[in-house]
């Protein structure tokens, strides 16, 4: 994967933040380049890099994934609201060598950015919009160094077994969720919250209040604020 195609908002020289960007799942760049563009706008001197995934969609060949989620839920069971989260997060959790595997090439991925703009891990940072907030959280959580932050949103712990198994770090966490999301269930939000205070990971929510499963400018708003808090 660090041959991944990607694109740039943002500067390029100077860089004192670092930021990754990743599309969620049956997405692309274009799906999340207006916010990046935002984000870029909003946090001065920073780098915002958006990579693609390197898989074509199940869904639509058109389109990428970062891991298969058709065989682990074939009906899609975890986006119908009778679902129990408990049922949720054991969908999820058969995914976890897939996710390990994938933030594995990120994490080389974002140490390669490192080395050519100069960026420190603190001055680094993981975001994701739905497969890829699961993603970024991953990632973070099993690189070897801690990062600045990571900011998924309407995300989950996923695969949180192999997760345990391979916690490394334990950077702050930003979960940004929308109270009417169904297909990441707004629900499963408590879940997420609870594992990582159990495993002694701090964490902030910002809940968005009748936004259902999109991306919004709050919330690069938002997470633009955080980032730009002083050290």
């Amino acid at each position: 994967m660090d041959k991944l195609v990607y694109k740039t908002f943002g500067t390029t020289r100077n860089v004192s933040k670092l930021i990754i960007f990743l599309h969620g799942y049956n997405s692309n760049i274009a799906d999340v380049e207006p916010y990046a563009e935002m984000l870029a706008q909003k946090i001065p001197d920073s780098l915002i890099i958006v990579p693609e995934a390197p898989e074509a969609s199940e869904r639509n060949p058109l389109k990428k994934q970062w891991y298969a989620l058709t065989d682990v839920d074939p009906e899609r069971r975890r986006r119908k609201p009778e679902t129990s989260t408990d049922e949720i997060v054991a969908i999820y959790n058969r995914t976890g060598q897939r996710i390990s595997k994938a933030a594995k090439e990120i994490n080389r991925f974002i140490t390669a950015l490192q080395k050519q703009y100069g960026a420190a891990n603190k001055n680094t940072y993981i975001m994701g919009f739905s497969q890829g907030a699961m993603l970024a959280i991953f990632t973070g959580l099993t690189r070897r160094y801690k990062l600045g932050g990571v900011f998924p949103f309407a995300g989950i712990v996923c695969g949180k077994d192999t997760l345990e198994k391979e916690l490394s770090s334990k950077p702050d966490v930003y979960l940004f969720h929308g109270t009417s999301d169904l297909s990441v269930q707004y629900k499963t939000l408590d879940f997420t919250k609870e594992w990582l205070e159990t495993h002694g990971i701090n964490w902030e929510a910002v809940e968005y209040d009748g936004i259902e499963h999109r991306l919004i400018e709050d919330e690069m708003e938002d997470a633009a604020e955080i980032i730009r808090r002083p050290a």
